[in-house]
């Protein structure tokens, strides 16, 4: 046992865990005991001090010398192991770096300069401006938009009428399922593919931007479907088959709708004669109405989400107006 420090001190604690073998040339560690750390003492009498050799009465440094020299070695080889693991890691990213450039969904996949979530944007949106009392009382006016609330029962069944007669359409509900199917988790590609820059670089700040807004938008939409709590056409109507799952939240407003042209009136805003707005806004008004043909929205649902889109817009680019600069920028 190691005394010389002091019973109480932890080092001497820690290394009275461990036997060491001494020999005339070095010192060798043997098991570790099973001792709870740190071990009380048992006896207050000082332990007894083995019979060492005087040429080796420093011991007990070299007892630490060989516990740090296995800490050390352990440690050397971990570091090695990450840098391995990170270099086969970079090695990977390079190599699907340009596979992934053009893919920008709300799942995940790469967005070049933007950010999954915009947070600062969001913060944007939420914060106060000033201190003055009409200005906090404003502070949150865009989620009070004035947005007509949902029909009631009598059009609600005259809607799900409607439903029922484009689900018996076979061949044209098989038609547009495809791009149902792809259109369930909204991609920017729908949009860069339309003004011909989704297999060019120079315009991360346009696909950022449009990425951004369908995030922001998802989120500001959840809102008004709690505020409204609408049933999905399937809850009203047992009889409607929707061709994807349903999902979870209300059903009015149409979020697709309201993602989908608040990135429309973003692009005419930074861009109002560039010849590709139309086609955007041919583009949603087709996304929006795959989700009734779907059998996920009622008709006033898409009109819905496209009205909150045009009332939200101008909050939006409050929110996103450096962004909006940079977009405008790439193009001009």
């Amino acid at each position: 046992m190691l005394t010389a420090i002091g019973s109480d001190s932890k080092i001497v604690e820690f290394l009275n865990q461990y036997k060491f073998r001494i020999e005339p040339d070095t010192v060798l560690p043997c098991e570790p005991r099973l001792v709870e750390f740190p071990q009380p003492p048992v006896d207050p009498a000082p332990p007894p001090v083995p019979d060492v050799d005087p040429l080796l009465d420093d011991a007990p440094m070299m007892a630490s010398m060989a516990v740090m020299a296995v800490a050390t070695s352990v440690l050397n080889k971990s570091v090695a192991n990450k840098a391995v693991l990170n270099k086969n890691k970079n090695k990977n990213k390079n190599k699907n770096k340009n596979k992934n450039k053009n893919k920008s969904t709300l799942d995940g996949a790469s967005l070049g300069a933007s950010q999954l979530f915009p947070v600062f944007e969001m913060r944007r949106l939420h914060q106060q401006p000033s201190r003055n009392a009409f200005t906090a009382a404003r502070r949150f006016t865009w989620e009070m938009l004035d947005i007509l609330p949902p029909p009631g029962p009598d059009y609600t069944r005259l809607e799900t009428a409607v439903l029922l007669s484009m689900q018996r359409r076979d061949r044209e509900r098989a038609r547009r399922l495809p791009d149902i199917e792809l259109e369930a988790t909204i991609s920017v590609s729908e949009f860069t593919r339309a003004l011909y820059i989704e297999d060019l670089g120079g315009y991360e700040q346009t696909e950022g931007l449009f990425q951004a807004i369908l995030t922001a938008c998802e989120y500001v939409g959840l809102l008004y479907k709690s505020q409204f709590n609408r049933q999905r056409p399937n809850q009203f109507e047992p009889l409607l088959r929707p061709l994807l799952a349903v999902p979870p939240h209300e059903s009015y407003p149409s979020n697709h709708a309201f993602q989908c042209f608040s990135i429309v009136f973003a692009f005419a805003t930074i861009l109002p004669e560039h010849p590709a707005t139309d086609e955007l806004a041919r583009i949603a008004q087709n996304v929006a109405e795959n989700r009734e043909w779907a059998g996920l929205h009622y008709p006033s649902d898409t009109a819905a989400g496209r009205d909150l889109a045009r009332r939200f817009a101008p909050y939006l680019h409050d929110a996103f107006g450096p962004l909006f600069q940079a977009v405008h920028d790439e193009w001009v």
